[in-house]
């Protein structure tokens, strides 16, 4: 029998943890989220209204900067250094949706100019680099998400095998890195098409690919816990990576699509934001103490 590993209720609690200590601070000393997004895309126009709408509820200012696709290199990287000069901490809404595409070094070099301290996506090269070890760094808000939601259920992830299925820069790859940190694990990454015996000795599997079925019943041991990243929107129902009716059989626990990871990826987010406050302003961190462990 599976458990849900239901991370719509659990962000709702952090939301009230989070709007509680919020309120402390006075309207004057609040925490400033700055969102930079180029382009007008429906999905980023989306993404960005949520994580702005979220932040308000919890008591928490947001500054949003919205370019035109025409906007060139220079103007771009001139917006983002002036964003950073208000905010407590910002994120560049990707894709960055300019009519002529971004070279991949091009965009680095942007979410290179965001300081340390302020990089709440974790999208630097300082942030991709590090060890994760929670005190000056920040793991992308999804893979922080999958983390606490984890610890919540009290899931093991030390001492134990795990397979992480999906390399992205913003999912597997710095959640590959945090497991690996405990020297006692076997953590195994692989790309989409994993064949079916790689992952079958895996007590924990996260499926991170975007493309239906990558990892299916077959490749699964009896009792894993799965966690599923993916969203694949088929005639109006929202789906995972995985067959979610066929692979709960196996599964210890299993994050459901939606209300698992998605909830937990912007309060995480909004967790790196107060971090990030933090570590700009030491002694506000009295009125956060309660949520100090989440960060």
């Amino acid at each position: 029998m599976f458990e849900l590993l239901d991370g719509k209720n659990y962000s709702e609690v952090l939301k009230e943890e989070i709007k509680n200590n919020t309120l402390k601070l006075g309207q004057d000393n609040l925490p400033i989220l700055g969102i930079l997004q180029v382009g007008d895309e429906a999905a980023s126009n989306y993404y960005v209204s949520h994580k702005i709408k979220v932040a308000k509820e919890l008591g928490i200012n947001a500054l949003s900067v919205k370019l035109k696709s025409s906007s060139k290199f220079n103007e771009i990287k001139e917006a983002l250094v002036n964003l950073t000069k208000k905010c407590s901490g910002l994120i560049v809404q990707l894709p960055i949706a300019t009519d002529i595409k971004l070279e991949k070094e091009k965009v680095q070099e942007l979410l290179d100019l965001i300081p340390f301290e302020k990089d709440i996506d974790g999208l630097s090269m300082f942030n991709q680099n590090s060890s994760y070890d929670g005190k000056n760094n920040f793991m992308p808000a999804t893979a922080k998400g999958i983390i606490l939601l984890l610890n919540k259920y009290d899931i093991n992830f030390k001492n134990t095998t795990i397979a992480v299925v999906g390399k992205s820069f913003i999912v597997g790859k710095p959640l590959a890195s945090y497991f690996s940190t405990f020297k006692e694990n076997k953590v195994f990454t692989y790309e989409k098409g994993t064949s079916k015996d790689t992952i079958k000795n895996a007590k924990i599997v996260i499926v991170a690919t975007g493309e239906r079925n990558s990892v299916t019943y077959d490749m699964l041991q009896n009792n894993v816990v799965l966690v599923d990243v993916g969203i694949h929107r088929i005639n109006g129902k929202i789906y995972g990576d995985l067959d979610f009716d066929k692979c709960k059989e196996k599964a210890s626990f299993i994050t459901p699509v939606p209300g698992g990871v998605g909830p937990m990826t912007v309060i995480s987010l909004i967790l790196n934001l107060i971090k990030s406050y933090i570590l700009q302003n030491p002694k506000k961190g009295e009125y956060y103490k309660e949520i100090i462990k989440y960060l």
